[in-house]
C-alpha cells in the first residue's frame, strides 16, 4: 500500500514537473515571437492550475506522512517531493513574472535582444528538464552535472545584465523598458538556481547525503 501511495505522489510529481516546464516555455517563446496569447495564457489560466497542483501534492505527501510507517528512504523521498513541489510552484511563478515583463516588452521590438535571451533560456530549460528528470528516475550522475551547470547561467546573467546597462546609457528613456528584461533575466537565473535544489535533492534521495553550497555532508 506505501509503495501504491510512493507511485501516486512520483505520478502528480511528473504531472506537476511538466506543467512548470511549459509554463515556463510558453512565456519565453512568448516573448521571442511577440505572441501575447501565450502570455496571457501564463498568468490568467496556468498559474491558478499551478497553485491546485501544489496543494494537491501538499495533502498527499501529508496524508502518507501521518498515516504509513515509512523507511528511511521513503520518508527522504516524501519530504524532498514537498520540498520539490515548493520549488516547482515557485518556477511557475517565475514564469508569470517573464510573462508580466515581455507583455511590456513586446511592444518596443528590441528584436536584436533575441539571441541573448535565448541563449540563457536554452541553458535554463535544459537544466530544468535534466534536474526533474534526474529526481524521478534518481540519476544521481545526471543530478551532479545540473550543479555544475549552474555556473554556466550565472555567467550568462552577467553578461546580459552588462549588455543591458550599456543599453541603458545609450537610451536612458528605455531604462523601464531594459529594467523589465532584467526581470526576465533574474527569473530565468533563479528558476536554475531552482533546478540545483531539485538535483540536490535526487541525490539526498539516493545517498542520503546533502549537497549543498559545493559540499556533501553525510546525514
Amino acid at each position: 500500500m506505501i509503495k501504491k501511495r510512493v507511485n501516486q505522489i512520483r505520478e502528480l510529481l511528473i504531472t506537476e514537473a511538466s506543467f512548470a516546464q511549459k509554463m515556463l516555455e510558453k512565456s519565453i517563446q512568448g516573448l521571442l515571437k511577440r505572441d501575447t496569447s501565450l502570455l496571457h495564457e501564463v498568468i490568467e489560466k496556468d498559474e491558478p492550475i499551478m497553485n491546485s497542483m501544489d496543494v494537491q501534492m501538499d495533502k498527499l505527501c501529508t496524508q502518507v506522512a501521518a498515516l504509513y510507517q515509512l523507511g528511511p528512504k521513503e520518508l527522504r523521498f516524501i519530504l524532498s517531493t514537498l520540498k520539490t513541489n515548493y520549488d516547482l510552484e515557485r518556477i511557475g511563478d517565475h514564469a508569470v513574472n517573464i510573462a508580466q515583463s515581455s507583455i511590456k516588452v513586446i511592444p518596443y521590438g528590441l528584436e536584436e535582444l533575441n539571441s541573448i535571451v535565448s541563449k540563457i533560456s536554452d541553458e535554463t530549460m535544459s537544466m530544468l528538464d535534466d534536474a526533474v528528470n534526474s529526481f524521478v528516475n534518481e540519476d544521481e550522475s545526471l543530478a551532479y552535472d545540473v550543479l555544475k551547470r549552474d555556473d554556466i547561467v550565472d555567467h550568462l546573467r552577467d553578461e546580459c545584465m552588462r549588455i543591458f546597462s550599456e543599453k541603458i546609457k545609450e537610451k536612458p528613456e528605455m531604462s523601464p523598458i531594459y529594467l523589465e528584461l532584467v526581470r526576465v533575466i533574474r527569473s530565468l537565473e533563479r528558476v536554475a538556481d531552482l533546478s540545483t535544489n531539485i538535483a540536490e535533492y535526487t541525490i539526498f534521495v539516493k545517498k542520503a547525503e546533502l549537497a549543498k553550497h559545493g559540499k556533501e555532508e553525510q546525514l
